[in-house]
């Protein structure tokens, strides 16, 4: 495991040849099969995260129950849901090392149980001499059978070094749970020989696959890493068939060179649906070099199964393309991680630049673990992970870097939610809707928005024969409301084809009044087309009043087609996007500020959510 930045360098002109080649074949190949892509429900991606504000968690120390102190490092945390509805989290605590720990949520993340050290580094001896050992790289994964699977890297800090020897000073150690994290069973080792960031995968055979990061070879003092796995087929007790494999037994998977080294390393990966195979994210990334294709995507078919031409990817690199290629071509980044939703599509979360921004991203992929886009950045910070937790929820983490009070750089975890805006089907029908007071947030199928401030929105829709019926909420402390959109003000923004093939865009904008607004595009601008006040409106505290604290308001649009161009057909698919206005002040100046729905551009119709009505 390294430290892992986003710096970008010239590279081989070679190398960056090749692969602008692939990229050209693969646009070209696109744009041949557009219409086929376009056709394949596996290529939809009809999903995006919206991160809630109110879900983000900084976490600087923790109370170790079973060591009676306090730990002031955090780092490199994974969290995932369990069987039996709690989340576990692991996390080490230090930058490359030293220890590991577990903790619990019981409460979809609110609120975190104490830490139990479940491996402390200690005095020891290794080929070097005097030494310690450490741990580091925690990872885990529920099995079929209800048992937790934890695996890390273990390493003696000096001989790790020691390069002549370094591949018996290094491997991986396990432990399992049988009642869901509280307690493990003492390590054991199972894997031997220089390595990182070991992660787990069960097939529906039963297979259990682990990935792991090989620095088995040093070159001139340069690690030439490449991505190997093992597999146990009895649920743990052997891999590749015995009690104690090495890296002689690792079967290679992904191997990234050029004229300088090899590369490769931190994968995770996921089963995909219909049989489709395995996906598997990864860095591209070196101690002294770097490349500027990272991360890619590794992916094997499932009658393959990672046994191809093995001996060519360890020798010569690969596999070839499009079995590896880049994750998005507007991001450079780290330390990727992987799940799949419950509806198939899959997420990779990773650190690094995106359209020159820096942060923890996240990129939605299809079913095939193909077309990764839909961009969305909770926090900024390095080594995180993602896991869908169910109820249209996925929960994120990460460590970030801060000055603690003597001015000593550590690490902390930090963690948020996000929620899944699913594409919507509407039936025909009226909306119903709950008071604002008893309207669930937790649990709901409304749209959301809500990651910047603490202000949020929900959104659904219904309609009728004669009209489009837009149910919303809008959660603040203090409501702000002038002109519609000078408010704290909920707006969509939706785009419909007309019997002639061309797009006709509409804006939408309510406030706590009541007053909302219709506008339709016309030549790059807004056209007021209309204009109201609605009666279907609720208000739980004062308007304008910043002196008490209000819980928001609730407003139900119901709108003529004729103002929309019509009633829609039977299948018709409109294109929305969810924006909100939020006031810091309840006063006129300065305007309100806006959020949009991140992942989505607000002026290409085409990357946002269908709403099909039936």
């Amino acid at each position: 495991m390294k430290f892992k930045f986003s710096y970008l360098r010239v590279q081989s002109k070679t190398f960056i040849k090749s692969l602008m080649l692939l990229g050209v074949f693969s646009q070209a190949t696109s744009q041949a099969k557009g219409q086929e892509v376009s056709g394949d429900k596996d290529r939809e991606t009809n999903v995006r995260i919206s991160w809630d504000y109110h879900t983000y968690q900084e976490m600087s120390s923790v109370n170790v129950a079973n060591k009676g102190f306090v730990e002031p490092e955090l780092h490199y945390p994974r969290i995932k849901r369990l069987s039996d509805g709690s989340l576990l989290m692991t996390f080490n605590n230090n930058h490359y090392g030293w220890n590991i720990y577990v903790r619990r949520s019981e409460d979809n993340g609110k609120t975190w149980s104490d830490a139990q050290m479940l491996r402390e580094q200690f005095k020891t001896t290794s080929t070097a001499g005097n030494d310690q050992k450490v741990f580091v790289n925690p990872e885990f994964i529920e099995l079929q059978d209800g048992r937790i699977m934890l695996a890390y890297q273990w390493r003696y800090k000096n001989g790790y070094h020691d390069i002549p020897n370094t591949n018996e000073n290094c491997g991986v150690e396990m432990m399992y749970s049988h009642d869901k994290g509280k307690t493990f069973t003492a390590p054991r080792e199972v894997y031997r020989g220089r390595c990182w960031e070991p992660a787990m995968l069960q097939l529906p055979s039963g297979e259990i696959q682990m990935y792991i990061t090989s620095s088995q070879e040093v070159i001139n003092k340069v690690s030439n890493p490449r991505t190997v796995i093992i597999r146990s087929f009895d649920g743990g007790e052997t891999w590749q068939g015995k009690k104690l494999a090495t890296y002689k037994d690792a079967e290679p998977v992904s191997r990234t060179f050029d004229e300088r080294s090899s590369y490769d390393g931190m994968p995770t990966a996921v089963w995909l649906d219909d049989n489709n195979g395995i996906a598997m994210p990864i860095e591209v990334w070196s101690g002294r070099l770097v490349v500027d294709q990272t991360p890619m995507i590794v992916k094997t078919d499932a009658d393959v199964n990672w046994r191809g031409n093995q001996d060519k990817i360890a020798n010569e690199g690969g596999p070839e393309y499009p079995y590896k290629k880049q994750l998005n071509k507007d991001f450079i980044g780290y330390g990727p991680y992987s799940t799949k939703l419950k509806t198939g599509e899959v997420v990779v979360l990773s650190n690094g630049m995106y359209k020159g921004e820096q942060g923890i991203w996240t990129f939605i992929g299809d079913k095939k673990a193909d077309n990764f886009r839909f961009a969305t950045s909770p926090f900024v910070g390095h080594w995180g992970s993602i896991d869908d937790i169910g109820g249209n929820k996925v929960i994120a983490s990460g460590t970030a870097n801060y000055m603690d009070a003597t001015d000593t750089e550590r690490g902390k975890v930090v963690v948020m939610t996000g929620r899944l805006n699913y594409s919507k089907s509407i039936s025909k029908g009226d909306l119903t809707m709950a008071t604002v007071a008893r309207f669930d947030r937790d649990n709901n199928d409304y749209w959301f928005l809500g990651k910047k401030t603490q202000a949020s929105t929900f959104t659904n829709f219904g309609y009728t024969d004669k009209s489009f019926i837009i149910g919303t909420y809008y959660f603040d402390q203090n409501i702000a409301a002038f002109t519609p959109e000078n408010s704290d003000a909920s707006i969509l923004l939706f785009s419909r084809k007309d019997k002639a093939g061309a797009f006709s865009n509409y804006k939408i904008a309510v406030n706590a009044y009541g007053k909302y607004t219709i506008y339709r595009e016309e030549n790059y601008s807004w056209r007021l087309i209309h204009s109201g006040v609605t009666e279907n409106m609720e208000v739980v505290g004062t308007i304008n009043n910043e002196k008490d604290k209000d819980l928001g308001y609730s407003a139900k649009l119901t709108i003529d087609w004729a103002l929309l161009g019509g009633s829609p057909a039977e299948n018709e698919e409109f294109r929305a996007h969810l924006r909100l206005h939020y006031k810091d002040k309840a006063t006129e100046k300065p305007l309100a500020q806006q959020e949009d729905l991140m992942g989505e551009n607000s002026d290409y119709p085409a990357e946002w959510l269908r709403v099909r009505f039936k």
